[in-house]
């Protein structure tokens, strides 16, 4: 019986004879906590290694027992599960980078939201506020005690809402910031995506410019369980291992989230986006690779990168 399947059974008086079993799952978090809630034994806790995540119990049988996912990796909490430009003219917006990145759209019944087709990474484009941002949606494993977090960090939150996609519930952070928080439905999750993107128009990294990066650090922290590294620049830093790649920069007069968009070719993305009437640097190197600082039509901020 695999504790994936919802149960260990009692173990047989005097039965010592012990095997080691591999079982690979969707869920390996999920799986674990049925199998502990059984009477399982919790020998090696749940981590992500370089052959997947995974964790060891042994039943009430005496039994070892690895829990795998087989080493394809999932979305997990403090992941970008969806961004969403916002701007002030979705239409010009979608113009814009339809001519730069090649971008459409799914048919939308409202004027001002944009669904973007086939990107890794769910991205729309949201028309009616004053300035341009990204916004952010992060996944949760629990959106009600993620939700109780902002609360205590500080922040504010929604109560959470059933959407088509999972559990939602708008929230601010600490400097005012607007971002969502997102619960994937019960399953099994969808594959996490590259960290900087595959495909000319994905997402490749995104950058949160912020005022005082100590207390912001510390509310997504609390909130994410976000573990930060300092970067290459002063004041910088980068929470380890969120998909998509994501850093955080101190020191700005006004809070702005700027996404880096992968491109083949960026000495004709440059060209480009001055032709649909937007501005950009000359390409330079970068350890990352080669990169422009671009704003639209409208004043959207946002990179161009060539890896």
């Amino acid at each position: 019986m695999y504790p994936a399947e919802g149960g260990v059974a009692a173990p047989r008086p005097g039965a010592d004879a012990t095997v080691s079993l591999t079982v690979e799952v969707s869920d390996v978090d999920g799986s674990v906590d049925r199998a502990l809630a059984q009477g399982a034994l919790l020998e090696r806790p749940v981590a992500d290694n370089p052959d997947g995540r995974n964790a060891v119990i042994r039943d009430p049988f005496g039994h070892r027992w690895i829990i795998s996912d087989g080493g394809v990796e999932t979305v997990r909490q403090g992941d970008i599960g969806y961004v969403s430009l916002w701007v002030p003219d979705a239409e010009r917006a979608t113009a814009f980078f339809s001519a730069v990145l090649g971008w459409s759209y799914l048919p939308s019944a409202e004027g001002q939201t944009h669904q973007v087709v086939d990107r890794e990474l769910h991205h729309g484009v949201h028309g009616g506020h004053d300035r341009s941002t990204l916004f952010l949606c992060f996944v949760v494993d629990d959106i009600d005690d993620a939700v109780r977090r902002v609360g205590a960090a500080g922040g504010r939150a929604d109560e959470p809402t059933v959407e088509p996609h999972g559990l939602s519930a708008m929230c601010v952070d600490v400097e005012g910031t607007s971002f969502s928080l997102f619960q994937p439905p019960p399953g099994p999750r969808a594959g996490r995506l590259p960290a900087n993107g595959s495909r000319h128009g994905d997402v490749s990294s995104i950058t949160m410019e912020v005022g005082e990066s100590g207390p912001v650090r510390a509310f997504y922290a609390a909130v994410l369980g976000w573990h930060f590294s300092p970067g290459r620049v002063e004041d910088g830093w980068g929470p380890d291992g969120v998909v998509p790649m994501t850093g955080l920069h101190g020191g700005h007069e006004t809070t702005t989230v700027v996404p880096m968009y992968r491109v083949d070719d960026i000495g004709a993305a440059v060209a480009r986006v001055r032709a649909a009437g937007g501005s950009a640097t000359d390409p330079e190197s970068q350890p990352y690779g080669v990169s422009s600082e671009c704003v639209d039509d409208q004043g959207t901020r946002f990179y161009l990168g060539q890896q």
